[in-house]
């Protein structure tokens, strides 16, 4: 078994992968902005706490330089899982706010892993199909993006304003990580993973329903009769499979410096309206849900999809079908519904 250092660990993503590290045995030590973030994690998982698999680690601004050392140097790790990234709201200044942070979170904790963990043989950084997909071209009809393709904007275009911004941030930071590896040369091997929009039962802590993850909150309001369906990047995944990759990629050999798409394949914000008129016919009606275009998912030219076979045959990953995530995180939005949520 490993020890596991997990950034962010109260994030979306991050929660769902803390779950199956302790699971299947991990000791984690994860990482949170403050002591607070960690009140539920630590009700969710009193077990691995009470034994000693799961500690928790203050890291204020993972943008400071040396913001992990602390941390490195207290335990003998053999992975680093980094899944936060700094965010804002009300983004006034994006190179300051946007892609220094993104940039120097990565950078910094390689660097610090370079200087301070030699036990640590494998960082796997969550970066984003933002990093992949060309933009400018939009929907693309007849493109497969795989892993040799890169977002074309540079740091120039990302200025002009915060979409761009947010795109060219996730570039930037898959780059100058790759960068890294290559100038220093580190004693352990990077793996970076590209999901695209990742939707699933929310594992984190939710306040409230209208503080839900971005990506659930596209399902939610649906289902909640308050959004007609957002459209945006046409391909997806399961958090739980997302999760999954993370822990496949922390042993995997075949893993080493490699990038991999991490996707179920093409979707459409109307299957979830579809969905929830053929399951939830009643809370459709009384919600006043729009059944919109029942069956059309895409524009008539098509749209871009996508290439993750490199995921199947070297990670080995199965991918949840669309259905199987929405019946279970609709239930999990039940829940928390009757939770009050």
């Amino acid at each position: 078994m490993s020890t596991v250092l997990l950034t962010g660990a109260n994030g979306f993503v991050a929660a769902t992968i803390l779950k199956k590290l302790l699971e299947r045995g991990h000791t984690v030590v994860g990482t949170v902005r403050s002591e607070s973030k960690t009140t539920f994690l630590r009700e969710q998982f009193k077990t691995a706490v009470d034994s000693d698999k799961l500690k928790f680690a203050v890291v204020e601004d993972i943008t400071v330089p040396g913001a992990f050392d602390e941390v490195l140097r207290a335990y003998q790790f053999d992975v680093v899982l980094h899944t936060s990234s700094p965010f804002h709201y009300n983004i006034t200044d994006i190179d300051k706010e946007l892609l220094q942070p993104a940039i120097q979170g990565t950078v910094g904790i390689l660097d610090s892993v370079h200087r301070v963990a030699p036990s640590v043989k494998r960082v796997v950084v969550t970066s984003s199909f933002a990093s992949v997909v060309d933009r400018s071209k939009g929907t693309r009809t007849g493109k497969v993006y795989t892993e040799a393709d890169w977002n074309p904007t540079d740091r120039e275009e990302g200025l002009k304003d915060i979409g761009s911004g947010y795109f060219a941030s996730k570039k930037l930071a898959e780059q100058a990580a790759w960068d890294f590896v290559k100038e220093k040369n580190p004693s352990f091997t990077l793996t970076a993973l590209c999901p695209p929009m990742v939707f699933g039962p929310p594992q984190q802590e939710v306040p409230r329903m209208a503080k839900l993850n971005t990506s659930n909150l596209d399902i939610y309001d649906i289902f909640n009769g308050t959004s007609d369906p957002r459209y945006g990047v046409w391909i997806w995944v399961d958090v739980r499979d997302l999760a999954e990759a993370h822990i496949l990629a922390m042993d995997s050999s075949v893993a080493a410096n490699q990038r991999y798409i991490i996707s179920q394949g093409n979707y459409s914000p109307q299957m979830f309206v579809d969905y929830v008129w053929k399951h939830y016919p009643e809370r459709a009606a009384a919600k006043g849900i729009k059944k919109h275009t029942p069956g059309k998912y895409y524009p008539d030219e098509g749209v871009y999809g996508v290439d993750a076979s490199k995921s199947v045959k070297e990670l080995g990953m199965n991918y949840t079908p669309i259905e199987d995530m929405l019946r279970d995180t609709l239930k999990s939005f039940e829940e928390l519904e009757a939770e009050g949520k």
